[in-house]
């Protein structure tokens, strides 16, 4: 069915859809596994991730084929550690200064040790990485998920690559 000016009705409300937010597959596509935690999905043909930046609707797609690698990042700030003991030991070395002044800058600066270390903790993350050929780095915040999930995730993109490249190879 066509509309006023020749455009498939079909495609347009495709482009709808998939402006909406919802992920259209491709012909042929099928969706292996797919994670409304993360928003990832992995089909046949390639891996997606759906994400915000602002309000805005990001998608991040890598076609099978063209997936080089796939790991897990646990990403911290040690040097917030390394700070907050060099603060710890200036706070021992202040205790040497006179009374009045020495017991102020000794709690000054145990409490900024303290907040430091409460900064590193609290700002670790952890990330599930998918980098192209090209490149390209795809991260996907996976504070959500467990360790035991994360490899689930990573171990289905790598199982789906491998059915993809095994269909590419064998004679049709």
């Amino acid at each position: 069915m066509h509309g006023p000016s020749g455009v498939d009705r079909v495609t347009v409300e495709k482009c709808f859809a998939w402006m909406s937010g919802s992920l259209a597959l491709l012909p042929g596509e099928r969706v292996n596994l797919e994670s409304s935690r993360v928003s990832l999905q992995v089909t046949n043909y390639r891996v997606r991730h759906r994400f915000y930046v602002l309000s805005d609707l990001q998608v991040d797609s890598i076609l099978l084929d063209s997936v080089a690698s796939t790991g897990l990042r646990v990403i911290s700030k040690p040097g917030l550690l390394v700070i907050a003991g060099l603060l710890v030991l200036s706070a021992l070395l202040a205790t040497g200064l006179p009374d009045g002044i020495g017991n102020g800058v000794t709690g000054v600066l145990f409490f900024f040790a303290v907040l430091l270390v409460l900064v590193y903790f609290l700002g670790r993350s952890k990330s599930i990485a998918i980098e192209s050929t090209g490149g390209y780095l795809m991260l996907i915040p996976a504070e959500k998920l467990s360790l035991d999930e994360c490899h689930f995730l990573l171990n289905a993109i790598d199982r789906a690559k491998l059915e993809f490249l095994r269909g590419e190879l064998q004679p049709s």
